[in-house]
């Protein structure tokens, strides 16, 4: 009796040895397809020159009018198989990077309101509003809010100005809360106001360091498929 108990264990306990071993089988197959697709599919690096992957912005973003902030992520926004021969109308991504209390972003409210409107339905604009290190810089989501709608608060252009006289008009597009800096070491930021326009693929199309003197209203025309030629 003890031996045919001895002979069940041993030949249940082979049965689990190679079920065990077809389990290691699988799982490195796995890993060698994963592998192999890390190892031979050409991706590209992640940064803010032109021909890179866009780094990611992940937090909350402002929309003209809204109650609350709401939760964004580009990375969820893009299309990695966009094709420009395929989808010319997809949207491309006009990244802003700017400060509330920053003069030069101030005068440029209001060039912003005009690409927006000639270029609003083919592409996404979002700013990324950044409080920067800099004396008489300190934003708030107030301050940012009252910028964006053009509403009354004296904290705009340095913390003396009312956020309500500033060029432009009020913005339609999400306003990206980077109060923290994060973005700054990712997408290279040195100062604002300053732009990178990405494909709707993610692939930074054009880095206005890379450009100084070009308008970037004409590096936006160039660069967008013509719809219908």
């Amino acid at each position: 009796m003890n031996k045919l108990r001895r002979n069940r264990n041993l030949i249940t306990d082979e049965n689990g040895d190679a079920r065990i071993t077809a389990g290691f089988v699988v799982a490195g197959g796995i890993t060698f397809i994963l592998l192999a697709v890390v190892l031979f599919t050409d991706l590209p690096p992640i940064g803010p020159n032109e021909g890179d992957l866009a780094p990611n912005l992940q937090g909350e973003v402002h929309h003209l009018g809204a109650t609350d902030w709401a939760d964004f992520e580009l990375y969820e926004e893009i299309d990695s198989s966009w094709d420009a021969d395929s989808s010319p109308e997809a949207k491309w991504f006009f990244i802003q990077f700017m400060d509330t209390d920053c003069g030069y972003c101030w005068e440029e409210a209001a060039s912003m309101t005009d690409l927006q409107g000639a270029f609003g339905d083919r592409v996404t604009f979002i700013s990324v509003a950044l409080s920067l290190d800099i004396p008489s810089h300190s934003s708030s989501r107030e301050e940012v809010i009252a910028f964006q709608e053009k509403s009354s608060l004296i904290e705009c252009k340095g913390g003396d100005t009312d956020c309500s006289s500033r060029p432009g008009e009020p913005h339609d597009w999400a306003y990206f809360d980077d109060l923290s800096q994060s973005t700054l070491d990712p997408w290279k930021v040195q100062g604002t106001p300053f732009v990178v326009i990405v494909q709707p693929d993610g692939i930074v199309a054009w880095n206005q360091a890379a450009h100084t003197g070009e308008e970037v209203g004409n590096a936006l025309y160039s660069m967008l498929p013509q719809v219908g030629e």
